[in-house]
């Protein structure tokens, strides 16, 4: 696990799917005791609330305009200019960030903050010990609640807390998921294949997974995540990354890649 970061500052973890056991750590402090801002890695579970509550229907498409700024910050899009059009699906996998703001209005005020605590970003995820918890702050304003739904301001959570939320995504069965859960799923296997997370994806087993890049209130740093599982359709393992004063999303998926491949290469 070590080799998979070259020098760089950061966690990561294993679990397995079937139970849930830690496989491989790469430093348990920051994964317990790191409280960061999520960034895009949340997405998927806001896309899921929102499908839930027919607030976005999954072929209804949302226009990306750019610039976007809200409440003086600049979250443009990263995705490729020429896609301006996004369903459901596609706006997970290139994590367009103008979509899930634009939803969010339609959500009723304080919803996001009852998801969340119900995915325990809250609480310990009891994978190891020691661990911190999540924070998460009340909107005052709607500008508060889309910055809460692109993981931008409003919420900081463990390595772990995320870790725990992707074992409950990939545990779900494709024969009997909701509408809206294989929406999110579709999602997260496409970013790794033609999405913003392709950086994570190996030559040698399928991956579904989020990338996420985001900065602390108190540090313009700005730090990466990956988070996701393989194989895609039939999950084995979780794994989350987590870099510090990272440069890019892309840092924490390429050192995901690594780790999905040493799996891979065990698992022949």
């Amino acid at each position: 696990m070590m080799d998979a970061f070259a020098g760089q500052l950061g966690g990561a973890i294993v679990l397995r799917v079937s139970d849930g056991n830690v496989l491989a750590v790469h430093d348990q402090r920051i994964l317990a005791q790191r409280i960061a801002t999520p960034g895009s890695t949340i997405k998927p579970f806001v896309l899921e609330l929102l499908l839930e509550k027919g607030l976005v229907k999954p072929n209804e498409t949302i226009s990306c305009h750019r610039p976007l700024l809200i409440a003086g910050r600049s979250l443009t899009c990263s995705h490729p200019v020429e896609i301006s059009s996004f369903n459901a699906e596609d706006a997970l996998a290139y994590s367009c960030n103008t979509y899930f703001v634009t939803a969010a209005t339609r959500l009723p005020r304080g919803e996001l903050e009852r998801r969340f605590e119900q995915l325990n970003f809250t609480h310990p995820s009891g994978l190891l010990p020691n661990e911190g918890e999540g924070r998460i702050t009340p909107e005052r304003s709607l500008a508060d609640r889309q910055l809460l739904a692109i993981g931008a301001a409003g919420i900081q959570i463990t390595p772990l807390e995320m870790a725990a939320a992707y074992l409950k995504l990939a545990r779900i069965d494709p024969a009997h998921a909701t509408a809206p859960q294989q929406t999110v799923l579709s999602g997260l296997h496409s970013a790794t294949d033609y999405g913003l997370a392709q950086a994570a994806k190996p030559s040698t087993i399928s991956v579904a997974g989020k990338t996420g890049t985001a900065a602390d209130p108190t540090n313009p740093q700005t730090h990466a995540w990956f988070a996701g599982f393989a194989p895609a359709d039939h999950p084995e393992i979780v794994v989350v990354v987590f870099v510090e004063r990272g440069h890019g999303s892309a840092e924490a998926a390429t050192i995901a890649r690594r780790i999905f491949e040493a799996y891979a290469e065990q698992r022949r």
